[in-house]
């Protein structure tokens, strides 16, 4: 974990970096270094001298020695230059030793700002717009890489600007708000805490990085480990070439997709990568909506798809639907080739939370769900919120399950922040649903990373699974869908907990509350024999040669794993109160 508390300022020219970099360190009562200043403090000669005397060249090298220097320190405010994210070394130095904000402005503004400006070696000669533009186009990238948080300055000056940013890093910021991070209902990520990851692991390199874009609903975050991999969330994602073609690594890809997706999305999808990778060859495969093509020979169709490709180990598959088209091409690119890329293009609430992040892919046997499957890791995750309108109201609803698990296990503030938002998330508001997704996807991004196999504590994220998948196979997975399912296991979950003198019979009664509100079934169907759901559960994979696995519940925000639980409570917490 790092401790250094260092706030570091990356950006282009005319961005700000200097000038609100002061304004934050009277703020916060840290020490103010201007990087350029600096070295020409130790050098004894202008940045533009230098420049011209030892070349870009030997400036970067005096400018890495003197950003090694100061980052040794702690509690400083760190206003870099503007091609300081060239070197890797500094990237990698500003990761472990502060928390990074990237300051952004437009090429406008930069034109106007540095109007009289002539100290700038690279602006000296050629048309200023021309070499903004170059020089945005190749350090926009690198500033977003190593940036913890991105701030567009706008118009603002910069003592207004600066305000508005300690306000936004007194809730994202551990050593601004070392006490809490407050919720909100603006578009933007924020959060109480992420699960189990302590919040000042976000300045740790190995940790989960969140990346808020101000002005705008688009979420970014990146899912670290030996994997890495982003998460991004906005509108519009499934017709933006760039985003789908960035992760491509050669020409060959294929879209694996339902018949109730695939006419809405599959030729936009398709189109905008053919714009970006001319002579890519595309092969799509559409199969039957619904947990029914989650099977063995929807696989093997899968398989003979890329075999038809001719794929190669640079082919990519897109998996674009909800979780079982996620889990099944997850599956088929784990396998093929003993791995290919899969990115992950979900389409409704559920699979944007849960299933198309941390790596999980499988499919159904007759005798249980997710039997058959690998870890692998996606090479990224698109999640387009507005295909969440093109879908139905029960797909919504189930995928609101899963969003309150979060909140069950780990975080009882989003719990609160769920039930002052049902109705706006119900309603599809895009905000509300936006910061649902991002805060769910925190969660389960830093269990994730931490436990990528499911060794220990990524095992809480199956609270109430062991109920839901039980209620799936033996409705033949034609009756509750897999999100009604976990929201009655959950219920039961807390029921079972509270037998076992773990939690409050009141705690499970305000969660069962909140489930119901959003329209989620909270009850075992009818016509389910309490003792063939046990005999399920013993198949299930979560569980344990010596007995049945449970996550079970000690109240809002906390969750434990326990083995061994006693067959006869599980039927008591099955038949319900009075049974």
């Amino acid at each position: 974990m790092n401790d250094a508390g260092n706030l570091i300022l990356v950006g282009p020219m005319g961005a700000g970096k200097s000038s609100i970099g002061r304004c934050l360190a009277r703020d916060f009562n840290m020490e103010f270094v201007d990087l350029d200043r600096e070295i020409e403090r130790r050098t004894g000669a202008t940045v533009r001298v230098i420049f011209d005397c030892e070349g870009e060249a030997g400036f970067r090298a005096r400018e890495h020695a003197t950003l090694q220097d100061v980052l040794a320190g702690s509690g400083q405010v760190v206003a870099t230059g503007g091609g300081s994210i060239l070197d890797v070394r500094n990237r990698r130095l500003m990761r472990r030793r502060g928390f990074v904000v990237h300051l952004m402005v437009s090429v406008a503004g930069q034109l106007q700002r540095l109007d009289r400006d002539r100290s700038r070696p690279l602006l000296a000669t050629g048309d200023r717009e021309v070499v903004l533009q170059r020089l945005a186009g190749e350090r926009g990238p690198l500033y977003r890489e190593v940036a913890d948080l991105e701030f567009d300055t706008g118009s603002t000056a910069a003592g207004a600007a600066a305000a508005r940013l300690a306000h936004d890093l007194a809730q994202h910021w551990p050593r601004a708000a070392p006490a809490s991070i407050s919720a909100s209902t603006s578009a933007t990520l924020r959060t109480r805490r992420l699960g189990l990851l302590s919040l000042h692991a976000l300045h740790d390199p190995k940790a989960i990085r969140i990346r808020i874009c101000m002005n705008t609903s688009t979420h970014t975050l990146q899912v670290g480990g030996n994997a890495p991999y982003p998460i991004h969330i906005a509108p519009g994602l499934l017709a933006d070439g760039p985003a789908l073609a960035r992760h491509l690594r050669g020409r060959q890809a294929l879209v694996v997709s339902d018949d109730v997706v695939a006419p809405l999305y599959a030729e936009r999808v398709e189109a905008a990568l053919r714009d970006q990778v001319p002579g890519l060859a595309v092969t799509r495969l559409v199969l039957p909506a619904g947990e029914a093509s989650k099977t063995l020979a929807s696989f093997g169709l899968v398989i003979d798809a890329l075999a038809g490709l001719g794929a190669r180990r640079d082919a990519c598959v897109f998996a674009l639907g909800g979780g079982v088209i996620g889990d099944l091409a997850g599956f088929a690119a784990a396998c093929w080739m003993r791995g290919i890329d899969c990115v992950q293009l979900p389409t409704t609430l559920l699979a944007m939370v849960d299933s198309s992040v941390g790596g999980k892919t499988a499919v159904d046997l007759p005798q249980g769900k997710n039997l058959v499957g690998a870890f692998h890791p996606p090479r990224t995750v698109l999640a387009d919120t507005a295909a969440l309108a093109t879908r139905p109201a029960r797909e919504l609803r189930a995928g609101l399950a899963e969003v309150v698990k979060y909140g069950a296990i780990t975080d009882a503030p989003f719990l609160d922040w769920l039930d002052g938002h049902a109705d706006a998330l119900l309603a599809g508001d895009q905000a509300a649903l936006a910061e649902a997704i991002a805060r769910s996807c925190a969660h389960k991004a830093a269990i994730v990373e931490r436990d990528p196999y499911e060794r220990g504590e990524r095992a809480l994220l199956n609270f109430g699974h062991t109920f839901a998948h039980a209620i799936e196979t033996a409705q033949g997975y034609g009756g509750l869908n897999h999100g009604e399912a976990v929201a009655v296991g959950m219920v039961l979950a807390t029921r079972l907990s509270h037998q076992l003198g773990l939690a409050a019979a009141a705690d499970g009664e305000r969660l069962q509350a909140l489930l119901a509100r959003l329209g989620l079934p909270v009850a075992v169907p009818a016509g389910l024999e309490p003792q063939r759901l046990v005999e399920l559960m013993r198949l299930d994979k979560k569980a344990r040669a010596s007995g049945l696995r449970f996550i079970l519940w000690e109240g809002a925000g906390r969750a434990r794993i326990q083995d061994d639980v006693p067959e006869q409570a599980v039927l008591d917490a099955l038949r319900g109160p009075g049974r």
